[in-house]
């Protein structure tokens, strides 16, 4: 199969503030879009030169000096066609999403990215996408997420800088910080949080480097609790000797750990190991109940 798939680490940050302390009129509050944040997602809309390219999710590189926004485009991802091109595109052509730094592809199934429908715990009205953050903010001290209308409206009360479920200080939104409280997440125990902190060290970030050998170790540590994407990707990591020495049979038994408990891509690896018998005895006919 292809490479991994990579549903990093989600991080939220907050628009701008008001000094009023009662929410404002609908039509006066901040753009609902996300800020254009350094390894943030986006949907490319609108281009005229690049019709080609509208529609595609993309990742933020960076802002450059006349005012566009370096995106990197992924073509044929998990293919051996696959080819990446860094472009420059106009703010306005951006639709960036709410606290998604690294996040999934545009239309992916729920249950293989671990996703899931919840309503909103402050006003109990809207139903989130929960991992797709569309309209959801993703809150990295709790691990919990609050529609993005309830979100905007906190940022004009006196209690902005205070995380509305667990209470904690969420005043610094840069990426170091929210690393940091993710990774305060991952040592108490929680899974989603160990899957996300090994998928920063698996692809590096500017606030932390990339270390493969590190990633492993937290997606072993995912998957030991139950984390379907983390023990995907730890086979992966055994299967490529990502981190590590290469080591199939560890592979088929994450793939196998992985695709009993939804994740797709599991489930198609584990079989295809079945029919090809790498790392476990081959069983053409158990590897075709697989697929």
């Amino acid at each position: 199969m292809g490479k991994k798939s990579k549903k990093n680490v989600k991080s939220s940050t907050k628009s701008s503030s008001s000094n009023n302390n009662n929410p404002p009129p609908q039509n006066s509050l901040p753009r609902t879009q996300a800020p254009a944040a350094p390894g943030r997602k986006a949907i490319i809309r609108g281009l005229v030169s690049r019709k080609d390219l509208n529609g595609l999710e993309v990742t933020i590189q960076n802002a450059l000096d006349n005012g566009r926004i370096a995106v990197e485009v992924v073509f044929g991802r998990d293919t051996i066609a696959e080819r990446r091109e860094v472009v420059a595109i106009k703010r306005e052509n951006l639709e960036t999403r709410w606290n998604c730094i690294g996040g999934i592809e545009a239309g992916s199934d729920m249950k293989h990215w671990g996703m899931t429908e919840e309503e909103c715990p402050i006003c109990m009205d809207v139903v989130m996408n929960i991992g797709l953050n569309k309209n959801a903010a993703y809150l990295e001290c709790c691990g919990k997420s609050i529609c993005e209308k309830c979100f905007v409206q906190t940022q004009f009360t006196k209690q902005k800088d205070v995380c509305p479920l667990c209470r904690a200080d969420i005043s610094d939104g840069s990426e170091t910080a929210a690393i940091k409280r993710i990774r305060a997440r991952a040592e108490r125990g929680d899974a989603n949080a160990m899957y996300n902190l090994g998928g920063y060290y698996d692809t590096g970030r500017p606030s932390i480097p990339k270390d493969q050998a590190m990633a492993r170790v937290w997606f072993q540590r995912a998957a030991e609790k139950g984390e379907s994407r983390g023990a995907y990707n730890l086979a992966c990591s055994y299967r490529d000797g990502e981190g590590g020495v290469v080591d199939k049979a560890q592979a088929a038994k994450y793939f196998r750990m992985a695709g009993e408990k939804g994740h797709i891509q599991g489930v198609t690896c584990y079989g295809l190991a079945l029919m090809s018998g790498e790392g476990i005895k081959r069983d053409i006919v158990e590897g075709k109940k697989w697929l």
